[in-house]
């Protein structure tokens, strides 16, 4: 069996995870805390229901508006422009610091990542809330316990989904005021580095 695929991907994987902050990013993102109290907000929705209908009407389709998203900020100002936010800068002790450009893509590479995971996530868990396990009574407690903490988990990923399309939505405004700024100053003379 060959691997270099698995390789491969787990490669990319890792350049992304880097260049958009690792776990400090993830800890530290407000879409994350926004989504973590919005999930505590909404327990009495998710704990006691089956929740799976509701992101399963909505992941696809914000999943079509991230990857739009993504195809705007790709061919988005002339090629001038793409240049300039394009390259990484060497800071100093010789170490790489990521463009604006690859920033951006690493961006919306962890929304589109995030709502696949929920989109996965939601599946499973439809199929799941449609299964059913004879179990001894005895771990009736503990199979409830592990479908809440489940259903906790799928619905945080779908709420933070959302918030990841907000995030989008703020990237491509960044980048169009990147745009705007730069083309502001090439009409005034105006050095654009």
């Amino acid at each position: 069996m060959h691997f270099k695929q698995y390789s491969g991907v787990h490669k990319i994987l890792s350049k992304y995870w880097s260049v958009y902050g690792g776990w400090s990013a993830l800890s530290g993102s407000p879409y994350v805390h926004w989504s973590l109290l919005f999930s505590l907000l909404c327990a009495g929705y998710w704990f006691d229901r089956d929740w799976t209908g509701q992101a399963l009407g909505v992941l696809p389709n914000l999943l079509g508006f991230t990857l739009g998203g993504f195809a705007v900020f790709l061919g988005f100002g002339d090629e001038k422009f793409r240049q300039l936010i394009a390259g990484g800068k060497k800071e100093s002790a010789g170490s790489d610091k990521s463009s604006p450009y690859l920033n951006m893509s690493a961006t919306f590479l962890h929304f589109v990542l995030v709502q696949v995971a929920a989109l996965l996530w939601v599946i499973v868990a439809a199929g799941m809330h449609s299964f059913y396990l004879p179990i001894p009574d005895s771990l009736n407690t503990a199979a409830l316990i592990v479908r809440a903490c489940g259903d906790g988990i799928g619905y945080w990923l779908f709420l933070y989904s959302i918030f990841s399309a907000a995030a989008a939505a703020i990237a491509v405004f960044r980048t169009a005021w990147w745009f705007d700024s730069w083309h502001g100053n090439n009409k005034n003379g105006a050095d654009p580095t």
